[in-house]
């Protein structure tokens, strides 16, 4: 569904750590005519309305989707607390871009899949990897033909203890597969399309965070095999040191093609500072290295007075969509969905001990 105006209203749902940037980037942005904000925070919400001279703020989400100047929802509530605020929006019509994934359950996805079908509104997920610059190019190369058929690749992800600890704050029984690897899950359903995944096997550990409720705290590997036969290698972990100097994420990949192949080193070692002053990581607040690979956090940067990277495309991405019906290459719902199956499945096979799980998997 495609807004027939030049300028829209923008309702954030969720004020916190990532909404704080998603407000900025739509506040600032030339199409947004009308900036709305709810949080269950009260408080929070008047600050960062006032912060980004949002019209209205309020604690109560449906003020904010039933607003009549509001024409397309930001969601960035954790994310368990999802599904009501996107299902209201979807089911009068508004377009809404969610924070990755799409739910935390198989019943919570499907619902808002039925209130897309609904309402008729479409529904973007916030994998904000896949707009940066070097991902992008993989796809379009891919998609070209120059690797020939995609027969297998290898895709990790990690990250620090430090972020493992902000996440558990929140989301106690988060884990590496849905809340970390779900980005590489997203990238290789993407690179692999149009095949669709059959069965995954899984293995998992958790001795840093010995703690964690499934036994998962640490880090996660799975084996996803596509309905041709072809196979991927996902991976990611936690447990990277304290001062490890990746602000958040080290991505690497490799991708064979009948034709060719293709090999991403993204550990951002390319830009190295060093100081006397200890540099405070973005994400976690209690933590700052010594030694620091600039670039590495996943959304972006703040640099002159503004936030730059690829949560600024992607927010921007979707207001061109709602605004125009452009083509964006953003994470739609029906691909949310399955990379959400897909990461229960590693879950599944994991708590098992390794068994094969079979796709369709029922959550």
């Amino acid at each position: 569904m495609v807004i027939q105006k030049k300028e829209v209203g923008v309702g954030l749902i969720g004020a916190g750590k990532i909404g704080s940037l998603r407000a900025h980037l739509a506040a600032t942005s030339p199409v947004v005519n009308f900036f709305a904000i709810s949080d269950i925070d009260a408080e929070r919400a008047r600050a960062v309305a006032q912060q980004n001279e949002a019209a209205f703020h309020t604690s109560d989400n449906r003020e904010v989707i039933e607003h009549p100047q509001v024409d397309a929802l930001i969601v960035s509530t954790p994310e368990g607390e999802h599904t009501e605020a996107i299902c209201m929006a979807l089911e009068i019509g508004k377009p809404v871009l969610v924070e990755k994934p799409i739910a935390l359950t198989l019943p919570d996805a499907d619902r808002i899949m039925e209130s897309k079908a609904k309402g008729g509104a479409e529904l973007y997920i916030g994998y904000t990897q896949r707009i940066r610059r070097k991902f992008l190019a993989i796809k379009e190369h891919i998609d070209a033909g120059r690797l020939g058929e995609v027969m297998t690749a290898r895709m990790t992800i990690y990250n620090t203890r430090p972020t493992a600890r902000q996440v558990y704050l929140r989301a106690p029984h988060a884990n590496p597969f849905t809340d970390e690897i779900t980005y590489m899950a997203d990238m290789a359903l993407w690179f692999f399309q149009p095949r669709k995944p059959v069965r995954v096997y899984a293995q998992a550990g958790s001795e840093v965070f010995h703690d964690h409720p499934d036994g998962m705290g640490d880090y996660g590997w799975a084996v996803v095999t596509f309905e041709d036969g072809a196979a991927a290698c996902l991976g990611g972990n936690w447990a990277l040191p304290e001062y490890w100097p990746a602000t958040v994420a080290t991505i690497s990949m490799d991708i064979f093609g009948s034709e060719g192949a293709i090999r991403i080193d993204d550990g951002h070692k390319d830009v190295m500072m060093v100081g006397n002053e200890r540099v405070p990581s973005p994400y976690a607040p209690d933590s700052s290295v010594e030694v620091a690979f600039l670039g590495s956090a996943m959304p972006g940067d703040w640099a002159v007075g503004d936030f730059v990277g690829p949560m600024r495309d992607e927010t921007r991405l979707f207001l061109e969509r709602v605004t125009t019906g452009k083509d964006v290459p953003l994470c739609d719902a029906e691909t949310g969905r399955a990379v959400l199956e897909l990461t229960l499945a590693m879950e599944e096979s994991a708590r098992r001990g390794g068994e094969v799980v079979e796709l369709p998997f029922g959550g």
